[in-house]
């Protein structure tokens, strides 16, 4: 079972002041303002970051991140994927699954096939 989710992959930077677009990977955007922390992957390590703000242009996620002040910091970060830890990633309702944990299953219909 997976630890940390994806839950966007930052696209470009938005701004001189280090604020990073970000496409979600989550069916409601508005889910990125519960968040306290988020997680860059990088080169097989994660790196926390907190949330300082979160905007929302179109439908991307415009987020500032404590220690990412500049565009040039942003820049750094461009096509990384940001994580989440799984007892950050809420409740699901019934019969629904996150995609990283049926990833791999097999389905068989009705007749076993």
């Amino acid at each position: 079972m997976e630890e940390y989710f994806e839950i966007g992959q930052i696209v470009n930077t938005t701004g001189l002041k280090g604020v990073i677009k970000v496409k979600p990977f989550t069916d409601d955007i508005t889910r990125f303002e519960s968040l306290k922390t988020i997680y860059i992957s990088m080169k097989n390590e994660l790196k926390e970051f907190v949330i300082e703000q979160v905007r929302y242009n179109k439908n991307m996620v415009l987020l500032k991140l404590k220690g990412i002040d500049t565009i040039e910091e942003a820049e750094k970060y461009r096509n990384l994927y940001l994580k989440i830890h799984r007892k950050d990633a809420g409740e699901l309702e019934e019969n629904t699954y996150f995609i990283a944990d049926i990833l791999g299953c097999k389905v068989y219909t009705e007749q076993n096939e």
